[in-house]
């Protein structure tokens, strides 16, 4: 279970986000419905976002408690797996993601400036859009998406700085003690964990950490990503029981990034508990 290191949620004045995505796997589209999401885009989201491509499907995995391996189900209907689109804002930053049995929202940052908007415009951004959704294949015949499970993902670019500059300072920026005891000299580690979430000692949902070693544009500079995800049930029916997930996840990725990295890298971002 994720302990919390604070009653309340944390922030950072200059977080290291560089995408957050929102998302929901849902029940009562076949895989046949992508001409409908297609129709749902030109009508409703082109003007706000002009840009679609095509992406290889997503297969949301469900949690299953006790833990019996991964349940998979967005690729068991018959034929080809449905395609997801990617509508896309202009700017790149906002991004709708539409296939059959899944619906997400992301925010990236494409530019060096860009300044994540922070969870509230996020949570507003899947609100809006999934209603819009709903309303839509309603309209149209299809019903009403049932939410079965929810998924909110935070990934993060850790750059050098006066606290760190290569990938064997690990321990300056996480707090993970690496094995010190061989005689050679440590180059880079990746990291994974992964926790249950609980409520009143019952598993709702799971959180999962990674950090691996990567370096910048340039090929040279190092930095580290750090990506978490909290996926589960959610906590009611429609977009508020949805809604009620990705905000329970939301603070306990908060809670978990605040756990794991250092008090050094804290002051970094400007912490603000």
């Amino acid at each position: 279970m994720v302990q919390p290191v604070s009653d309340s949620i944390v922030s950072f004045a200059s977080p290291p986000v560089v995408e957050v995505v929102a998302g929901v796997a849902f029940d009562g589209l076949t895989s046949e419905a992508g001409a409908l999401l297609a129709a749902f885009w030109k009508e409703q989201l082109r003007q706000q976002f002009p840009s679609i491509q095509q992406q290889p499907p997503y297969s949301a995995t469900d949690e299953q408690f006790p833990f019996e391996g991964r349940s998979i189900s967005l690729n068991l209907f018959p034929g080809l797996p449905a395609a997801r689109l990617w509508a896309q804002s202009s700017d790149g930053q906002e991004v709708l993601q539409l296939q059959p049995g899944w619906f997400a929202c992301n925010w990236r940052k494409v530019q060096s400036g860009g300044e994540y908007d922070r969870w509230s415009s996020r949570r507003e951004a899947f609100r809006r859009n999934f209603i819009a959704l709903s309303d839509y294949l309603s309209q149209e015949g299809a019903g009403q998406p049932k939410v079965r499970q929810c998924e909110v993902t935070y990934i993060n670019h850790i750059t050098v700085s006066g606290v760190w500059s290569d990938h064997s300072d690990i321990a300056k920026v996480f707090k993970i003690s690496p094995p010190l005891d061989v005689s050679y000299p440590l180059e880079q580690v990746s990291y994974q964990t992964q926790f249950r979430l609980e409520r009143d000692g019952e598993p709702f949902g799971r959180l999962y950490t990674k950090v691996l070693p990567a370096f910048g544009a340039d090929g040279r500079t190092p930095l580290y990503v750090f990506e978490l995800t909290a996926r589960g049930t959610p906590q009611g029916d429609g977009v508020e029981g949805a809604l009620g997930f990705l905000d329970q996840g939301r603070r306990a990725i908060d809670l978990t990034f605040v756990a794991l990295t250092t008090e050094a890298m804290h002051e970094e971002w400007g912490f603000q508990p």
